[in-house]
C-alpha cells in the first residue's frame, strides 16, 4: 500500500537534522562559552562567521584570547568584526576579551566587548593610523636601472614607486585623503563605543600613546589589568559559575553542516558567495599564490549560470587589481551571469583597479565604509636593465627585424613604442571607465572625474555614486535575496581553483617550469607583474601600503 504523504530525501533527512540540531547545543548539558585564540596561528574567524552566533541556539557567549588582531586583515574587516559582536552581545549574548598586545585594531575589539582585559605590564598603542610609501627611484639609479611606466590618470601614481625620491603633489593629495577618511572611521567607531569619551577625548589617548595598562582602564578602554588566571577568575564570577568553554573552530563546522542542512529542508533559496582574493592574473594562475585566475573564475561563473538551485550571487572580492584583460575576461562573464540571476559584488578591505573592473557589471555593489577602493586607470610598463647589465660588464647587441621588435627588451621605450603603448593605454581607459558607468547606470562624464587612477575610501566612493550601498557581506547577501524574490536563504562557498586533477595540481606546483614563477612571489604585486608581463595594460591600484 502506498504511503499516506508522499515521501521526499528532505523528510527522510529528518532523523539526521534532528541529531545534528542536538550537536548544535540545544540538548547539551550548559550552554557552552565559545573560545577564539586570535592571533597569527590561529587567525580570527570571517565576521560573518561570528554573526552565526547571533541565531545559533545554546551558545552562551564568546571568549576572545587575543594575541594580535592587527594581522589578520585590514579596516573593513576590523569594523565588519566589530559589528558582529555587537549584534551578538545585542542578542543577549555574552563577549568577554583577555589581550597580550594592543594596537589600534585591538582596542577598537576591546571597546566592543562586554569586557576586556590587558596584561598589567602591556602598554597600549593607540598611536591612530598611518602608512610609510616607499619610493625606489634613487636606489634604482645607483645600480643603472629603471622602470619605465607609462600611466593614464594624473592620480595613477604607480610609476612614482620606482622613479621619484619622493611623492608627487596629486599623489600626496590622494593618499592624505584615504588615510583621512580611514582614521575617521576608526576614530568614530571608538568614540561610538565609549561615548563618555567622545571623539576628542580619542584624539586626546591618541596624542597621548603609547598609554600603560593602568592609564587604559581608568580612560574605560579595559575592564581592568589582569594575568590570565586572574581573567579566568573574573570569567567565572560573571558568569555565576564553571563555564563550559568550548573551542569556536569546532564548534562551527558542526554548526555550518547543520545549518545548511537546516535551510536547505525548509527550502531556503541558494546564494553562492564566489571569493575571489588576490591579484587578478591571466590564465590559470600560479600555484599556491593568492590570486584571482581568470581562467577558473570565468568557468565558476558560468557554471553558476547554469545551476538551476542558484538563485543569486554574491562576489566577494578583495583585490589590488592586476591585468586588465584577465580583468575585462571576468567583467563579462559577471554581465553574462546577471542576465540569468542577480549579482552583487562585496567589496572586502581592498577592492581597487582591477577589483573594481571585474565587478562593475554586476547588479549592485555593497562596499563597506572603511574599504579602499577606486583606482580607477591603467598603467603599462617594463624594466629598464641595460644600464645595470653593463656596470657589471654584462655587454647586448640587438638584432630587430622590425622597429617594434625591442617592445619587451632592456631598453625604454622608443618614442614611436611609447606613442602606441599609450594609445592603447588611453583605449582601455576609456573602456574601463564606460564599463564603470554603465554598470553603475551612469554617464561616462559622472564618472571620469572621479576615475584618473585616484583611490577613495568606502564612504566617499558611495558618495561619488562608485558604489551602490554602504555595508559588509551580510548587507551583499541580504541585497541578493532581495533582487531575488526570496527571503530567506541558505549560502555556499565557490573558491574558483585552476582545473584539473591532483596529478595535474602537484605537477603545477613542483615541476621545474614552475620555480621562476614563484620565486617572483616573492616580489611585490608591482614589480612581478611588471616583470611577468611587460608593457601589457594593467589595472592595479598605486601602492602596496598596509594602513597600521
Amino acid at each position: 500500500m502506498p504511503p499516506a504523504f508522499p515521501l521526499s530525501p528532505r523528510l527522510l533527512a529528518l532523523p539526521l537534522w534532528a541529531s545534528l540540531v542536538a550537536h548544535r547545543g540545544v540538548w547539551q548539558w550548559g550552554a557552552p562559552l565559545l573560545e577564539v585564540a586570535v592571533g597569527s596561528r590561529s587567525p580570527l574567524p570571517l565576521p560573518h562567521q561570528l554573526r552565526a552566533l547571533i541565531d545559533a541556539p545554546g551558545v552562551r557567549g564568546l571568549w576572545l584570547k587575543v594575541d594580535r588582531l592587527v594581522l589578520q586583515g585590514g579596516q573593513a574587516t576590523l569594523h565588519e568584526t566589530i559589528a558582529a559582536v555587537q549584534a551578538m552581545r545585542a542578542s543577549g549574548r555574552l563577549v568577554v576579551a583577555e589581550f597580550e598586545f594592543v594596537g589600534n585594531a585591538e582596542l577598537l575589539l576591546a571597546a566592543a566587548c562586554d569586557r576586556a582585559w590587558l596584561r598589567p605590564t602591556a602598554q597600549v598603542f593607540c598611536v591612530g593610523l598611518g602608512t610609510t610609501m616607499r619610493f625606489y627611484g634613487d636606489l634604482l639609479a645607483r645600480f643603472g636601472a629603471s622602470f619605465d611606466v607609462e600611466a593614464v590618470g594624473e592620480f595613477k601614481s604607480f610609476g612614482e614607486m620606482f622613479s621619484r625620491g619622493f611623492a608627487s603633489s596629486e599623489n600626496r593629495e590622494a593618499m592624505s585623503e584615504l588615510l583621512q577618511g580611514l582614521s575617521e572611521e576608526w576614530v568614530d567607531a571608538l568614540a561610538a563605543l565609549r561615548p563618555s569619551l567622545g571623539a576628542e577625548g580619542v584624539r586626546a589617548a591618541v596624542a597621548n600613546a603609547p598609554l600603560s595598562a593602568a592609564e587604559a582602564v581608568k580612560l574605560g578602554f579595559f575592564t581592568g589589568a589582569c594575568y590570565p588566571d586572574e581573567v579566568a577568575a573574573e570569567v567565572h564570577t560573571l558568569v555565576g559559575s564553571e563555564p563550559r568553554v568550548v573551542p569556536f573552530a569546532g564548534w562551527y563546522r558542526a554548526w555550518a553542516r547543520a545549518d545548511r542542512l537546516e535551510r536547505w529542508l525548509l527550502g531556503h533559496g541558494l546564494i553562492a558567495v564566489v571569493w575571489l582574493s588576490g591579484t587578478v592574473m591571466d590564465g590559470a594562475g600560479i600555484p599556491a599564490a593568492a590570486s584571482i585566475a581568470a581562467r577558473p573564475v570565468v568557468a565558476a561563473l558560468d557554471a553558476l549560470r547554469e545551476e538551476r538551485g542558484v538563485r543569486g550571487v554574491v562576489l566577494r572580492v578583495s583585490s589590488p587589481g592586476g591585468s586588465a584583460p584577465a580583468s575585462d575576461l571576468i567583467w563579462r562573464a559577471v554581465a553574462r551571469l546577471g542576465k540569468e540571476k542577480p549579482v552583487v559584488a562585496s567589496y572586502g578591505d581592498v577592492s581597487a583597479s582591477g577589483g573594481v573592473y571585474l565587478s562593475a557589471s554586476a547588479s549592485e555593489i555593497v562596499c563597506h565604509p572603511a574599504s579602499i577602493t577606486g583606482s580607477i586607470g591603467v598603467i603599462a610598463g617594463k624594466p629598464v636593465l641595460r644600464g645595470a647589465l653593463e656596470r657589471q660588464g654584462v655587454h647586448s647587441e640587438d638584432l630587430l627585424m622590425a622597429p617594434q621588435a625591442d617592445l619587451f627588451g632592456e631598453t625604454a621605450f622608443s618614442p614611436q613604442a611609447r606613442r602606441r603603448l599609450r594609445a592603447g593605454l588611453e583605449e582601455t581607459y576609456r573602456g574601463f571607465v564606460e564599463r564603470v558607468a554603465a554598470g553603475r547606470k551612469r554617464t561616462y562624464e559622472e564618472i571620469e572625474p572621479h576615475a584618473r587612477g585616484r583611490v577613495w575610501a568606502g564612504r566617499r566612493a558611495h558618495s561619488l555614486g562608485l558604489v551602490d550601498h554602504l555595508g559588509g557581506l551580510d548587507m551583499a547577501l541580504e541585497r541578493a535575496a532581495a533582487l531575488a524574490g526570496i527571503s530567506a536563504f541558505r549560502t555556499r562557498d565557490v573558491r574558483p581553483v585552476a582545473p584539473g586533477g591532483l596529478l595535474q595540481r602537484l605537477a603545477r606546483r613542483f615541476v621545474v617550469a614552475a620555480v621562476p614563477e614563484v620565486a617572483l612571489l616573492r616580489l611585490p604585486d608591482s614589480a612581478r607583474l611588471l616583470l611577468s608581463q611587460p608593457a601589457e595594460a594593467l589595472a592595479l591600484w598605486p601602492w602596496e601600503i598596509e594602513v597600521r
